[in-house]
């Protein structure tokens, strides 16, 4: 579906919403990960992922201490439906991939590879986001929003207790956080948004039963603010520029609590683009700037191919 609608082919609209990530460290959810479009509008992404970094791939603090280099590619569906009126956005991420890490302070090594835990999560609009069709959509003028996610990542992936390193973490996690967004431009359509979002979330974890050393793995709460400052250069082209600040994640193991507390501020940078047919391309970059005890940088690198219907 093609309907010109102001200028904008109708799958160009489609292509500026529905951007929601696998959160990762270095760049987290993404920018526009959460704005909204028309109801009924859907998306597919694929998101090849290179990390490198002192996390999980399910983006948690790792324990023990170690470096890990993970090549992922997540596929996302995501569709926007009418919740009282209100835009939400429901979605599911399925990774997998293969991980290799160092043990800090050691020469153990170790990798594993196939399917990561299954992630379901789903947004709503609060204020800011009424239910529209695209007519509406396209001649929305977007102020202030405001809106709920949730998360919830199953312990359905590849774990091996054997294994120093694994897609899964034989684990469930719970993540719950407010998306706020403010807009400067006429409408949402390509080449007039600019925006600025925060989306602070805390994430709980469930309990290993099952882990690499000892018999019960807790782990306390992570909290995260993520901040995107975005732009449209034109009518096919937009970037911006990302911040992430982490702290907790602290490690239990058999009542006896480590001393990992992670503590970090990361920046990056992203460019997309708006292709023909409901396309489009988007590359994250982040960068550790603040280094916490592990001593490292982290960096990571994600692509999102996404096609809107």
């Amino acid at each position: 579906m093609n309907k010109v609608i102001k200028g904008f082919t109708y799958s160009a609209a489609l292509a500026s919403c529905l951007m929601a990530g696998i959160t990762q460290a270095g760049v987290g959810d993404g920018p526009r990960a959460y704005q909204i479009g028309p109801v009924g509008a859907q998306k597919f992404n694929v998101m090849p992922i290179y990390q490198n970094s002192s996390f999980n791939v399910d983006g948690s603090p790792a324990e023990p201490a170690a470096r890990i280099k993970a090549k992922l590619v997540a596929l996302q569906y995501t569709s926007l439906i009418n919740v009282s009126d209100k835009t939400a956005g429901v979605f599911a991420i399925v990774p997998m991939g293969e991980v290799t890490g160092d043990l800090l302070k050691t020469n153990k090594q170790g990798e594993n590879s196939g399917l990561g835990d299954i992630v379901l999560g789903g947004v709503v609009g609060l204020v800011g986001a009424p239910a529209m069709t695209m007519q509406e959509f396209a001649s929305y003028k977007p102020e202030f929003g405001f809106g709920l996610l949730g998360k919830i990542t199953l312990p359905t992936g590849e774990y091996s207790a054997d294994k120093m390193f694994n897609l899964g973490t034989n684990r469930w996690a719970a993540q719950f956080g407010g998306v706020l967004s403010w807009y400067f431009g006429e409408s949402l359509l390509p080449g007039q948004v600019t925006s600025f979002e925060l989306t602070p979330t805390v994430t709980v974890y469930g309990d290993n039963d099952d882990p690499t050393s000892g018999d019960l793995l807790e782990q306390k709460e992570l909290y995260t603010l993520e901040a995107n400052l975005t732009h449209d250069f034109n009518s096919q082209f937009w970037g911006s520029v990302d911040a992430l600040y982490l702290i907790g994640g602290a490690t239990i193991t058999d009542g006896i609590k480590a001393e990992n507390e992670t503590e970090k501020f990361l920046l990056g940078a992203t460019v997309g683009a708006y292709l023909p047919n409901g396309y489009s391309l988007q590359l994250n970059y982040g960068k550790t700037l603040k280094v916490d005890s592990d001593g490292y940088n982290d960096h990571l690198v994600r692509l999102k191919i996404s096609k809107s219907f």
